[in-house]
């Protein structure tokens, strides 16, 4: 398994995605889908403004700037793959910092609409995940439309800032199932081999995921 910054990102806000597009079919399940879908879009918001950070010099991502400076000197002497494995105690900004760094430091315009929806978002993921919330039958339906919201800024703002995203979002958290593979790998013609078969199935399965519309 490998995610980087990008690939856990734009996973997060197709989970975000995915939940809340189920939402209106649901006679049951509706909490816990929004539930996800609150903290997927937390984490992708989180992830991302990271990333962004990253790209525009690492050291911006990480909360000691001489820690980082540490352990990038014990990555070089040690033949080590990243300042992480080099000081697995180093810590990465808070989302917060992460926006105000995003603002001041590499000078991104973030509207005052999308960090309104960030506050609220992360308000609500927070009483979720220290505490408990009860939301009245209105009140849920405020948080749907708002998650709504920031899923749809979160997206147009990292379109813009980080190309790709929404092509990204169509292929992630692509599934086949075994029995799919075993299955499809049956009407294959005699003569090809299993490599070629299994490339061939996922080409064509892939193809087919990528037509979803957004």
């Amino acid at each position: 398994m490998q995610f980087n910054l990008l690939t856990n990102g734009v996973d997060s806000l197709k989970a975000s995605y995915d939940c809340l597009s189920k939402l209106e079919d649901l006679a049951e399940g509706v909490e816990h889908n929004v539930k996800d879908a609150l903290m997927h879009l937390n984490h992708a918001n989180e992830i991302l403004f990271k990333l962004i950070l990253k790209n525009e010099k690492e050291h911006l991502m990480f909360e000691d700037i001489s820690k980082y400076m540490k352990a990038k000197s014990d990555m070089l002497k040690n033949g080590k793959s990243s300042v992480i494995e080099a000081n697995p105690n180093l810590k990465t900004v808070s989302f917060s910092n992460a926006l105000n760094r995003i603002e001041l430091l590499c000078d991104i315009h973030v509207s005052e609409e999308f960090k309104g929806a960030l506050d609220y978002l992360n308000i609500k993921r927070n009483q979720i995940m220290h505490y408990e919330i009860e939301l009245s039958e209105d009140d849920l339906y405020e948080l749907i439309e708002k998650l709504k919201i920031c899923q749809n800024l979160s997206v147009n703002f990292f379109n813009e800032h980080l190309q790709g995203i929404s092509v990204l979002m169509e292929a992630s958290r692509f599934e086949v199932t075994v029995q799919d593979y075993l299955d499809d790998m049956g009407q294959y013609a005699a003569g090809k081999n299993d490599e070629d078969s299994y490339l061939d199935y996922m080409e064509s399965a892939y193809e087919d995921e990528g037509e979803g519309k957004w």
